[in-house]
Order: C-alpha cells, then structure tokens, then sequence
C-alpha cells in the first residue's frame, strides 16, 4: 500500500531525484520514506474493521431471519391442527417483512403461507355469503347447518364474526 493521505509518494520523490540526477552506482536512489504512513494504517484497520463487522452484522440477521421463520412456522403448523392459531400466524408472517435478512426460500414460504391464509379467509367468508343468502331466503336450518361447528371466524373481520356468531347462535 502506497502512501496517499500525505499528497505525495515516495516513488513521486524518487522520480524527481532521479529527473534532478541524483543516482547512486547508476541506479535511481530509492526514498528514504516509508512506504505506508500511520494515516494509512489507520485508515486500513478502519476498512478492516468495518468488513469484519459487515461480515458479523450479516451473520446476526441471518441467525434472527432464520429464528423468526422458524418460530412462524411452528406457529403456522400448530394452527393446520386449530385454526384458531392463524391470526397469530398471519401476524408472525407479517412481521417478517421489516427484517434486515430474508433468503428466496424464505420470501417463498411467506408468500404460499399468507396466500394459504387468504384463501380460507375468502373460504370462510363465502360461507358466511352462503349462510346469509339461505337466511335471506328464510332458511334459517340450512344457514347454521352450512356454517356449523366450524371455527373459521376467526380469519374474519370483526363485524364478520358478529354476523358469524349470531347465524350459529339460531336455532335448528
């Protein structure tokens, strides 16, 4: 590494001697400076110093990413047996996109995961239309029956889960 910082390097002394004729045997006399000043270390540790840091920084993210997938997957598979865990493992999944590290796999796995979600959320709420449609009908059998036991409300909004509630709260 050549000298920079100081505006001028040996080699730029040595060729201005050797122009004057300044020659030892012949040769050119070679600079009497150093090659690096402290300047130049300095500014070289600092380089260092910041890609080994760089370096750490992204093994941190990396470790944080991965823990935060995996902890919205086990959530997400817990809710496959309850499906009254997939608000939490929406909100998981969401919270994904503000990190600092997040690989093509894992870009893959939030996507299919929230789309899966979206999907039985527009599932329940054409069944909530299903069951509205047979009370507008008059039918108020068949639109607790096309409701039942299940507990898909819960990937609806609030004023949905009322209107859920109350169809399933009628008697047979």
């Amino acid at each position: 590494m050549f000298s920079f910082l100081n505006g001028k390097s040996p080699f730029d002394e040595a060729e201005e001697k050797l122009e004057a004729g300044e020659t030892v045997n012949g040769r050119p006399k070679l600079p009497s400076a150093p090659v690096m000043g402290w300047q130049d270390g300095v500014f070289l540790l600092v380089i260092i110093g910041l890609i080994v840091g760089g370096y750490h920084y992204y093994k941190y993210t990396k470790e944080k990413s991965a823990e935060m997938f995996a902890s919205c997957d086990t959530l997400y598979v817990a809710a496959e047996a309850d499906i009254a865990g997939l608000p939490a493992a929406e909100a998981c999944y969401d919270s994904t996109w503000d990190l600092g590290f997040v690989s093509d796999s894992m870009e893959v796995l939030r996507q299919n995961r929230l789309g899966e979600i979206s999907d039985k959320r527009n599932a329940m709420k054409d069944l909530l239309e299903d069951a509205k449609d047979a009370i507008a009908l008059g039918d108020s059998a068949k639109a607790v029956g096309i409701l039942g036991e299940n507990k898909g409300y819960v990937l609806l909004r609030q004023d949905e889960q009322d209107e859920w509630k109350a169809i399933t709260g009628l008697k047979k």
